[in-house]
């Protein structure tokens, strides 16, 4: 690219920050502080010099923040930190129980219960603040640094938490030393172990800050260097060694910074999902662009519009590339994407709000200029329709849907119709029992069985709906029948030997980032056991239950705890 394209760019850039941001003279409450812990494992003690070279390590990453919120035209926004004095940074020290090698990897939550047991001794609620946990989690031995603990970060509008590493050589005035003496997974300068390390504690902070990955675009990239939330992490700092660009805050991450109370000074707000999306559209515009057109309902102002687009080549989203756009007075807005790759990818829309950022949509593509590749946006409105009408217990319009918007379209139609059907026998208490099934009932679906057992993991057990009345969404197809039980959870009935197959779907509730494994047990033995499912696609399964008595379905949280297990029972049909 060359440099008048290039400046052009960046200033198009600036103009929509300028357009978009808070106004700098707006009323700004001062953030409540960050709350840095030392977290010594037992067989550890705190390095002497702590306090002082860790307010140099905070203070840089302060700066830098600060740095970045500002040219992206939110004003000199940054987090705040408390002192003890003057230069020495207020450390609420932690005695942990434990030799370091007992806190390993997977560590980060043990750790912070330890943490917040003792902050609460201090009057310190962790869920109310964002924390930053220093530990000492890197082992050196004849030369090499072997990273132990965790190192992480986690939050929400409300709290976050971030654990880092602690080390003698951890200190920005070493940013730009070429000397040997350095290791991140080899031998490095000084100044590159510092460039990963506190790289890595202004990432993670970031993600304590609610930032979730993403990375930046070529224009970036020749102009800035590589995205805090990307790749940033290890550029940090390296442009003080003449090595190349450093790391900066994307738009999209001031945008969402800009609201987070650590950094707007705001009082965290609990506020329903008070704007949707209704309208997406996709068209190509390019050989590796597509031009998005949309439309928000809002009951109030939004800050701007987040578009994601996260190859699948990468487990992770660190691939993510980000567009920002402010929707104009009627809620309609248009953005194009560049450098859109021809290969499967997930397309993120957020919205910001002036409290927090929501995801509102989400949907698989395969942009790789076919005549359809943008048929899965279409078909995603189509359900997000349908599941508004439904989730308004709305008759009229899903009939209306049916005879008149999807005349042409038979699944949607027949969906529609179905969930009229589903509606008009919300009111119905009567609940059947597989062993009570007249002989002649060649089927029985289990989602209008009597349970003997109902445990759910959340929530409640839902059917033929998800728990918050909206459609049951799976595989980007919605579905009138079946059952919702948030992760663990176990359902029972008995068949009285009556049925000899049982036929279902499973999967999770389209939207949920959770991961479960499906179980059917059938008198206490297992007759069917899924892998972990934490994909978004609809899975099928048949099952031998000839001469089952008691019938058990059973989900497992997928080893990583049970948040948004939010898994599904799709037309779970008994046979004869």
């Amino acid at each position: 690219m060359s440099k008048s394209k290039l400046l052009i760019a960046l200033l198009l850039i600036a103009s929509f920050c300028a357009s978009s941001a808070f106004s700098q003279d707006a009323p700004r409450e001062t953030p409540r502080p960050l709350k840095c812990v030392y977290f010594t494992p037992s067989d550890c003690k705190p390095y002497p010099d702590r306090a002082e070279r860790l307010f140099r390590v905070m203070t840089y990453v302060q700066e830098f923040y600060r740095r970045e919120m500002e040219r992206n035209g939110f004003g000199p926004l940054t987090f705040e930190l408390e002192e003890a004095t003057p230069g020495k940074l207020k450390l609420y020290e932690v005695r942990a129980p434990k030799p370091m090698v007992e806190y390993g990897r997977e560590s980060a939550w043990s750790v912070r219960a330890v943490v917040a047991d003792a902050l609460k001794k201090q009057g310190i609620d962790v869920g109310k603040e964002v924390i930053v946990i220093f530990q000492q989690g890197l082992l050196w031995k004849d030369g090499k640094a072997e990273e132990v603990s965790s190192f992480v970060g986690s939050g929400s509008p409300f709290n976050g938490t971030a654990w880092f590493y602690d080390d003698p050589m951890l200190d920005p005035d070493k940013l730009s030393s070429k000397e040997p003496g350095g290791y991140y997974h080899r031998p490095c300068s000084v100044g590159e172990f510092n460039s990963h390390y506190i790289g890595g504690i202004a990432h993670e902070l970031g993600h304590a800050l609610t930032l979730p990955h993403d990375c930046e675009t070529s224009v970036e990239r020749a102009a800035l260097g590589s995205a805090l939330m990307g790749g940033g992490n290890h550029t940090f700092g390296r442009e003080l060694r003449g090595e190349g660009k450093g790391a900066f805050l994307t738009y999209s991450e001031a945008l969402r910074l800009s609201v987070v109370p650590a950094i707007s000074g705001q009082t965290p707000q609990r506020r329903a999902l008070d704007v949707s999306l209704v309208d997406l559209r996709a068209k190509r515009s390019g050989e590796r662009s597509v031009t998005l057109t949309g439309k928000i309902e809002t009951a109030r102002p939004v800050l701007g519009v987040i578009v994601y687009d996260d190859l699948d080549s990468r487990a992770s989203d660190y691939d993510a590339k980000t567009w920002c756009v402010r929707p104009n007075e009627d809620g309609t807005f248009t953005v194009e994407l560049t450098e859109v790759a021809p290969e499967p990818s997930e397309l993120r829309v957020c919205v910001v709000r002036d409290v927090d950022t929501q995801l509102l949509f989400r949907v698989a593509l395969n942009p790789d200029g076919s005549k359809n590749e943008f048929d899965p946006i279409a078909s995603s409105m189509t359900l997000r329709i349908i599941s508004t009408a439904f989730s308004k217990k709305d008759v009229a319009a899903l009939t209306k849907l049916a005879e008149k918007d999807y005349a042409n379209d038979e699944a949607a139609q027949t969906l529609c119709r179905d969930l009229v059907k589903v509606l008009a026998n919300t009111n119905s208490t009567a609940l059947d029992s597989p062993k009570e099934a007249a002989a002649s009932d060649a089927s029985f679906n289990l989602t209008n069985a009597s349970f003997t057992r109902e445990n759910v993991g959340w929530s409640r057990l839902t059917r033929n709906a998800h728990f918050d009345g909206s459609l049951l969404q799976v595989g980007g197809r919605g579905f009138a029948s079946g059952l919702s039980a948030h992760a663990p959870s176990v359902l029972e009935t008995s068949l009285g030997r009556k049925w000899k197959r049982f036929e279902f779907s499973y999967g999770l509730q389209s939207g949920s980032p959770g991961s479960v494994v499906f179980v059917v047990r059938g008198d206490g033995r297992e007759l069917f056991r899924s892998a972990v499912v934490k994909d978004h696609d609809l899975h099928t399964a048949s099952v031998d239950v000839s001469n089952v008595d008691v019938l058990q379905l059973v989900t497992e949280d997928g080893g990583n705890g049970n948040t948004s297990d939010h898994s599904l029972w799709i037309e779970p049909i008994l046979t004869r």
